[in-house]
């Protein structure tokens, strides 16, 4: 779960103007808690199912989507996203835009992909997701701003469209067997994850790499592919596209620490 980087307080963007910070009332945490902690059950058993599955080898053969779309890095990209929100709302300071935008993107991409791919449950997935994280912004004392300056790095950008382009025909090829799949694969929809989560990441590249406040996505969408090429690579999986979304991510974290 440690591969996708935390996403902290609004504060911390570049270019971002200090925020007001007004604590909240007994209330409003009480609120906060009741409504974080219900968004967050979900990707926490997934997480800790995740890890005593790969620990005890059950499921075998399915070590791959464990670490991968079905386990870690979902949960990594779900609880990153919704920790720093409530992080920000305890403390009464409007949360990072990067954290509200890889809500977003999760949330947008995985119903969108749930029209295309509805075996498996991902429509109900996705509309407990959905659900989940309208309550958190609605509890929230302060709302990140999703409205941002435009200002496309000129290295990171084309890099970002380029691994989107290539690994589109991968994603496609998800859906489609997700679509196609009988027994176990029909009632959980792996391949559906692998498509949700390589779309969210191959986005939020693409936005980091033309908002300046949310450029630390480029980062989690480096780390991310890399992270997922990688276990593609070493379990033999998903060939050859895992080496592709390897090399995306290490050439995408290697533009994004270039400055303009």
């Amino acid at each position: 779960m440690s591969t996708i980087p935390t996403l902290h307080s609004a504060a911390a963007e570049p270019g971002a103007a200090p925020t007001a910070t007004a604590r909240p009332g007994w209330w409003r945490r009480g609120l906060l808690v009741a409504v974080g902690g219900f968004a967050c059950i979900l990707p926490t058993s997934f997480a800790i199912n995740m890890v005593r599955f790969l620990v005890t080898d059950t499921h075998h053969g399915h070590e791959f989507h464990q670490l991968t779309g079905q386990g870690l890095v979902l949960c990594a990209l779900w609880l990153g996203a919704l920790v720093p929100l409530l992080a920000a709302g305890w403390r009464g300071r409007r949360p990072s835009s990067a954290a509200g935008w890889l809500h977003v993107l999760l949330i947008a991409v995985g119903l969108a992909l749930a029209v295309p791919a509805p075996g498996g449950g991902a429509p109900v997935l996705m509309g407990i997701i959905a659900v989940q994280g309208a309550l958190v912004w609605l509890v929230l004392p302060q709302r990140p701003r999703l409205r941002l300056p435009v200002q496309v790095h000129p290295l990171a950008a084309p890099v970002a469209l380029a691994a989107a382009a290539a690994l589109t025909p991968y994603v496609i090829g998800q859906l489609e067997l997700q679509n196609a799949a009988t027994g176990h694969h029909a009632s959980n929809p792996h391949y559906w994850d692998q498509a949700w989560i390589v779309t969210t990441l191959l986005l939020g590249g693409v936005l980091g790499a033309v908002l300046p406040a949310v450029r630390r996505l480029v980062v989690v969408a480096a780390a991310g592919l890399a992270y997922v090429g990688a276990a593609g690579v070493v379990l033999g999986e998903d060939l050859p596209w895992t080496v592709v979304a390897l090399g995306s991510g290490v050439v995408l974290a290697a533009t994004s620490a270039v400055r303009r």
